[in-house]
């Protein structure tokens, strides 16, 4: 498996429609719910089995920074036959060393009820309730300081 960065317009269109089939797709948003204003400036990542094009990813995820101090994670997912075998871990540490090169003292992001404990693994802590999407899963914001 290698963490890559979409680069080509075909992995940026298996990107986002890997955000779209895991995030999006089954509480029966449209296409175009797994973009943000924000994604033109984000750093992107991709876990994909082969280095090789056409690069098809397995997982993915994004972060933003808010600050010069703080940056938010954001639209992880890994596919589900893929699960438990260190992807999601491999890609937020991806991350992670990526906001800590640009002095980034802490991460957040909103974590589902279900993956709340995935994140405390990694040294996220629970700061309080989050939102409700599509009024029916329940997020958790979560916090990991980097000092």
């Amino acid at each position: 498996m290698l963490i890559l960065s979409p680069e080509s317009e075909q992995d940026f269109e298996r990107y986002f429609d890997l955000r779209w089939r895991l995030l999006r797709k089954p509480w029966k948003q449209p296409r175009g719910s797994e973009r943000d204003e924000l994604d033109a400036v984000s750093w992107h990542r991709m876990a994909c089995l082969d280095g090789r094009p056409p690069h098809i990813p397995i997982g993915v995820a994004r972060l933003h920074l808010i600050d010069s101090q703080r940056a938010q994670l954001r639209y992880m997912a890994v596919e589900p036959d893929h699960r438990h075998q260190g992807i999601g871990r491999a890609l937020e540490a991806d991350l992670e060393a990526l906001a800590r090169a640009n002095r980034v003292r802490e991460i957040i992001l909103q974590a589902r009820a279900d993956s709340v404990p995935f994140y405390q693994q990694l040294g996220y802590s629970v700061t309080g309730p989050g939102h409700l999407l599509y009024g029916e899963i329940r997020h958790f914001a979560m916090r990991k300081c980097l000092d």
